[in-house]
C-alpha cells in the first residue's frame, strides 16, 4: 500500500488544488490555443500555478494531462514526442514543484475524457478507446505519479475503459469523479449507479466535480454519502458558470466557497477541492476551514451480495434483495433455427428474444453463443454491442 492509500484511510480530509485553465488563462494562455500546448512551452508557469496551489495548503496537485489523450493532444505533440513522453513530462513538472514544497505533498495524474463516445453510440471502439488511455496512463506513471484522477466523466463506458487501461499499466490508486446534471450524467447514469459500478472494479475513491458549485451540489453529495462503499471525493466549481461578454465568468467567492464546501468533509467527503473558476484564494479560505474542522464518522455504505449495472439501471443480487430471474433464452441449445442464424453471423432472432424477454420483466440477460461452427470469441462481442445498443438491463455472458 503506498502512502497516499494509507493517508485515503484516515478520517483527515485531503484538499485538493483549484482548476487550472483560468490560472493558465490569467497567465498569458491566448485564446484558442490548447493547455498542453502552453504547458510545454512554457513549463515555468504551469510550475508556478502547482506551487501557487501548494502555498495555499493543497496536499493533492493534479498534473496538466487532462486533456492528454491522442484523441484531444495537438497532433504535433502526438508525433513530435508521444502521448506517454507528454504526459511523462508533465508530471515531472508536478514533482519538481512538490520537491521544493518540504512537506507530504501527492502528485495526482489527471485524466479527462477523450472526447468520442464509446460505441455502439459514438465512434470509438471500447478497445480503441483503451489503448489511448494505457498510452496516458502509462506516462503518468513513469512520470511519478502517486495515484489516477479520472475526472468531469459523462459517460460510465468510458470511466469504466480508462480503469481498465490504468489497471492493465499500473498497480498505483484510481479515483474517478464523474459530472451531473439534474441528477444525472449525460448518458443517464445516477450517482447510485457510479458508486456501485466503481466500487465493483475496485477503484479507491468516487465522486463528483465541475459543473455546479457547492449549493447545487450538495444533494448529490448527500447521495453519494449515503450510497458509497468507498471514499467521497468533491470538486465544485466557483458557483454556476455564467456568460458575460462572450467569456464564461465564476461568480462565488473563496470564503463562501470554502464554507459550504468544508461541510461536504465535515459530513464525511475524504477529498476536497476546486474546479473551474477556483483559485488560489478559494483553496487557502477551504483549507482555513479544513485545519481543525470537527468530522462526523462517515462509514462505507456495507456491500451485501452483488451489484450488476449498466449505464442506466443496477440490479442487487442477495439475502435482502428480491428474487431475481435471469432471462435465458438467448442460448442455441436445442433452438436449430438459432443455431443456424448464429452461424450465418445474424442476431435478428436474438433481437427479439431479448426484447420479449425484457417486456416480459426480466430484469438480467443470459447471453450464450455456443453452437458448432460458431466462433465464441468473434460472435459474442458483436452480440454484446447489439444488445447493450438496444437494451438498459445487465448481461450474464454464458
Amino acid at each position: 500500500m503506498n502512502q497516499f492509500s494509507v493517508r485515503l484511510q484516515q478520517s483527515v480530509p485531503l484538499l485538493l488544488d483549484g482548476g487550472l485553465g483560468t490560472q493558465l488563462q490569467a497567465r498569458g494562455l491566448p485564446p484558442g490555443t490548447e493547455p498542453e500546448r502552453f504547458c510545454l512551452a512554457r513549463p515555468e508557469v504551469l510550475k508556478g500555478i502547482h506551487a501557487d496551489y501548494i502555498r495555499a495548503g493543497s496536499d493533492i496537485i493534479l498534473t496538466g494531462t487532462f486533456g492528454g489523450t491522442r484523441c484531444k493532444l495537438p497532433q504535433q505533440i502526438v508525433h513530435d514526442m508521444g502521448v506517454a513522453a507528454f504526459n511523462k513530462r508533465m508530471a515531472l513538472i508536478a514533482r519538481e514543484a512538490v520537491a521544493e514544497a518540504g512537506r507530504e505533498l501527492f502528485v495526482g495524474g489527471d485524466i479527462g475524457p477523450c472526447g468520442h463516445f464509446v460505441s455502439p453510440l459514438g465512434d470509438m471502439t471500447p478497445l480503441e478507446v483503451l489503448e489511448a488511455y494505457k498510452e496516458q496512463a502509462r506516462g503518468l506513471d513513469e512520470g511519478g505519479v502517486d495515484f489516477f484522477m479520472v475526472e468531469t466523466q459523462f459517460d460510465l463506458a468510458e470511466a469504466r475503459i480508462i480503469v481498465a487501461a490504468i489497471r492493465e499499466v499500473s498497480s498505483l490508486p484510481v479515483l474517478v469523479s464523474m459530472t451531473f446534471e439534474d441528477g444525472v450524467s449525460l448518458t443517464g447514469t445516477t450517482p447510485e449507479i457510479f458508486a456501485a459500478t466503481m466500487a465493483n472494479m475496485g477503484v479507491d475513491a468516487v465522486g463528483l466535480n465541475c459543473g455546479a458549485g457547492p449549493e447545487q451540489m450538495a444533494p448529490l453529495v448527500e447521495r453519494f454519502l449515503a450510497c458509497s462503499r468507498i471514499p467521497v471525493l468533491v470538486e465544485p466549481n466557483a458557483g454556476l458558470p455564467e456568460l458575460v461578454d462572450g467569456e464564461t465568468v465564476f461568480r462565488l467567492p473563496p470564503d463562501p466557497f470554502a464554507e459550504r464546501t468544508a461541510d461536504f468533509a465535515r459530513r464525511g467527503a475524504r477529498l476536497v477541492g476546486g474546479c473551474c473558476g477556483t483559485t488560489p484564494a478559494h483553496i487557502k479560505a477551504l483549507r482555513s476551514r479544513l485545519d481543525g474542522l470537527s468530522v462526523e464518522a462517515w462509514q462505507p455504505t456495507p456491500s451485501a451480495g452483488i451489484v450488476l449495472t449498466t449505464r442506466t439501471e443496477l440490479v442487487r443480487i442477495g439475502a435482502d434483495a428480491p428474487l431475481r430471474f435471469i432471462g435465458e433464452r438467448i442460448n442455441p441449445t436445442g433452438k436449430k433455427d438459432l443455431q443456424a442464424e448464429l452461424q450465418a453471423g445474424s442476431f435478428s432472432r436474438v433481437l427479439e428474444m431479448a426484447a420479449e424477454q425484457v417486456a416480459a420483466g426480466a430484469p438480467i440477460l443470459d447471453v450464450n453463443v455456443g453452437a458448432p461452427m460458431v466462433d465464441e470469441a468473434v460472435l459474442l462481442p458483436s452480440l454484446v454491442g447489439e444488445l447493450v445498443g438496444r437494451f438498459n438491463v445487465p448481461l450474464a455472458l454464458d
